[in-house]
């Protein structure tokens, strides 16, 4: 998933579970971790399990895309 995130020019933070304690807490209580990589956006608002390409990319759009205004 790193070289993803670098190959499009994503900032990203990796935060491996198997040596951060509190990175393994976090995505067992917080985000209730089973599957990974988790990649967490939107402050946690929005998770995609596993390598899920298309989920990730879907997920990006989303966030990238403006909303509609609201009539005025």
């Amino acid at each position: 998933m790193e070289s993803y995130f670098t190959k499009k020019g994503i900032p990203y933070a990796c935060r491996d579970i198997r040596h951060d304690p509190a990175a393994r807490q976090e995505w067992r209580e917080r985000y209730g971790g089973e599957i990974v990589p988790m990649v967490v956006f939107d402050g946690g608002r929005r998770i995609v399990d596993g390598c899920d390409l298309p989920a990730i990319e879907r997920v990006l759009r989303e966030l990238t895309t403006p909303l509609p205004l609201a009539p005025s």
